[in-house]
Parts: C-alpha cells; structure tokens; sequence
C-alpha cells in the first residue's frame, strides 16, 4: 500500500481526496496529509504532554456530529474526560477501548514535532493504515514513522 492509497481511508470525501491528491504546495502526499487535516479538523492536534478542556472528547463529539453515528454514551465520554494518565498514548489506549466496540478507533498520524495529530477511523482499515511507512527521517524511530494505533 502506498501513501495514496492511505488519503481515501482517512478522508471519505471525494473532494477532500482530490484536495491533498493535487495540493501543490506541499512536497510529499505526508505533507499534504498532514496540512489538509489539521486545518479541516480531521486531524486533533494534541501537545505530547497532553490535552487540554477535554479536547479529545470534543474531537469525538465533533465526529459524531459530523458523521451522525455514535461511537461513545455520554457516561464513557464523561469517564474519558475524568481519567487521570502520565503520558497521552494511555489515554489514547482508552479512547479505543470505547471506540472499539461501535468498529473505530483513535489513530496516531507520524509528525515530526512534539505533538500527536490524532484521527478517527474504521477499524476494518487498521492493518491497511498501520503498513505504510510515511516519514523517511532517520532521526525519527523507526515505528514512529508509520500510523498508530494504541491498544
């Protein structure tokens, strides 16, 4: 699988498709990826050090909405917001042990900064989107390069 083969599994629109697939400023399909995520909202930029206000409910909530679907009760997305984690990826493991259940979960997107770009996706796609190696820096660990799915 490739990196273009990735955009139609994260973004479900034709046109966002198009988008990233033809963005002309960037240098890579990563970058476009990346860029076109955060600034539609696709993608939750999260400090590695944590969130803040509940973000990572709110993203839920918003896809929600956005998609009309249900992925968490209003009690689990309360007992998100109340747990307590050291480090972001414990809660990420969380999140997925919610989402599990209704078939998605929360993916981590490579970057080359100290932030997680977080995206929801179907599970039935996870072993596609965990496959292509998207950063090709040598001073990035090796599995870091590559979409994550904490579980």
């Amino acid at each position: 699988m490739t990196e273009e083969e990735i955009v139609p599994i994260i973004f479900k629109k034709s046109d966002e498709i198009e988008a990233i697939l033809n963005y002309s400023e960037s240098a890579s399909i990563y970058t476009s990826i990346l860029k076109y995520g955060l600034s539609t909202k696709n993608f939750l930029y999260v400090d590695f050090k944590g969130e803040e206000n509940y973000e990572i409910t709110n993203y839920i909530l918003d896809y929600e909405f956005s998609h009309q679907l249900e992925l968490a009760s209003l009690d689990e997305l309360e007992d998100l917001d109340t747990f307590e984690y050291e480090v972001l990826p414990e809660k990420i493991k969380e999140v997925n042990k919610v989402l599990s259940t209704k078939g998605f979960g929360l993916f981590s997107y490579p970057t080359e900064g100290d932030f997680y770009a977080l995206f929801i996706a179907k599970l039935e796609d996870k072993a596609k989107l965990l496959q292509v190696e998207l950063l090709e820096d040598e001073y990035i660990p090796y599995k870091e390069r590559f979409i994550q799915y904490f579980s």
